[in-house]
């Protein structure tokens, strides 16, 4: 008897396989480490993906960062390396802007707000319809001064995700999505800056991400990575009682999540292009998340946890049907969870063989458990 066959374990059906993977991708500031696990095939298929992304000035600082990794570290510009701080005690490691090999960005277009309209999901629908045949990656983000205090993004009935549905909608760009099935649609959080940090910004940010879990959307979590420093510690607004430089302002004892000093010199506003650890780390984030985008999973993630199993069940997607197998005497439970650990199904499964729809799932990466012998896969469903 081998005491240590895996579990579980998962084979996936070749036909699944899809040039732009399906499942709903959320990229975090846990995220930015991923970047050095990137293949070099996944390296080559996401630069190969024709994207285009609207923003402000903070997309414009984005773009130029992703410039800097599409050069080798060594001849990249200065800007690209900036890891001092005009406060030192926001320097960071030089490590956090540093980078290997040359990550070729040529087909990712970055494209500012058309004059007189912006923060508005139709300005980029607009403006993508006579361009449709040049890209399959698109999306756009809300800046920080979208969020500014009294703005009313994040109304309940008003707000881009409220219950009144006007022209700049969550869904008018979910309906465009669905009318350009073979497009896939980035969303975004919003910039931050060190004085935005606003209640609106925190709870926009917050509804994005709650609509991105429950619709399997595609979501560039900018705001996450932005508002948690290097060591992924939480930062905070300048509204602190803390003095930083010529910025004194009184502590309101509110701690809502803004950009992190070690990312910008700026006191109040949110610019990434005077130290260069904030951008890199947006820049090597966005590579993770298209190299998703074209069907990366992180295989370091993908381990079983438990192998000390006298027993081996598997699962197998084949077409519409989820095959399971239970090769013990025993009747085990499975569970289907997300990546948020939010349980999505459960099933019995009695000894031998049997199947569920996969009509059961929505697209996703799902972590199956099972009792009473724990084991942790994760799987994929187109």
């Amino acid at each position: 008897m081998n005491l240590f066959r895996p579990l579980l374990t998962v084979a996936i059906a070749f036909s699944m396989i899809i040039p732009l993977t399906a499942q709903y991708i959320i990229v975090d500031h846990h995220s930015v480490k991923e970047f050095d696990k990137i293949p070099d095939q996944y390296r080559i298929e996401a630069a190969a993906i024709p994207m285009l992304f609207m923003d402000r000035s903070v997309g414009a600082n984005i773009s130029s960062y992703l410039d800097c990794l599409a050069s080798d570290w060594a001849s990249a510009r200065s800007y690209c390396k900036k890891y001092d701080h005009r406060d030192s005690l926001y320097a960071v490691d030089p490590s956090e802007v540093n980078w290997k090999g040359v990550w070729d960005r040529s087909l990712w277009r970055y494209e500012t707000w058309p004059t007189g309209c912006s923060e508005d999901v139709n300005c980029l629908i607009q403006y993508m319809e006579p361009r449709l045949d040049s890209f399959k990656v698109m999306g756009c983000q809300f800046s920080y001064l979208a969020v500014l205090p009294g703005s009313t993004i994040a109304d309940p009935v008003k707000g881009f995700f409220g219950s009144t549905i006007g022209k700049n909608h969550a869904k008018v760009l979910s309906d465009y999505a669905a009318a350009h099935s073979d497009k896939k649609i980035i969303w975004w959080t919003t910039s931050l800056a060190r004085g935005i940090g606003t209640p609106e910004s925190q709870q926009f940010n917050e509804q994005m991400r709650d609509y991105a879990i429950r619709n399997n959307l595609i979501l560039f979590d900018v705001a996450d990575i932005l508002s948690h420093d290097p060591a992924g510690e939480p930062c905070y607004d300048n509204r602190d009682g803390i003095t930083y430089l010529d910025e004194s302002n009184p502590d309101d004892h509110l701690d809502i999540p803004a950009i992190c000093p070690q990312y910008t010199t700026e006191t109040e506003g949110g610019h990434l292009g005077a130290i260069s650890a904030g951008g890199i780390r947006v820049a090597k984030a966005f590579w993770v998340l298209m190299a998703k985008i074209a069907g990366w999973i992180d295989v370091s993630q993908n381990e079983n946890l438990n192998l000390a199993s006298t027993h081996c069940s598997s699962v197998t997607i084949f077409r519409d049907q989820i095959l399971l197998n239970n090769d013990s005497d025993k009747t085990l439970q499975m569970s289907f969870s997300n990546l948020f650990g939010q349980k999505v199904l459960e099933t019995s499964i009695a000894p031998g063989k049997s199947a569920i729809s996969a009509g059961n799932l929505p697209p996703g990466i799902y972590v199956i458990t099972t009792t009473p012998v724990t084991s942790v896969m994760r799987i994929i469903i187109e």
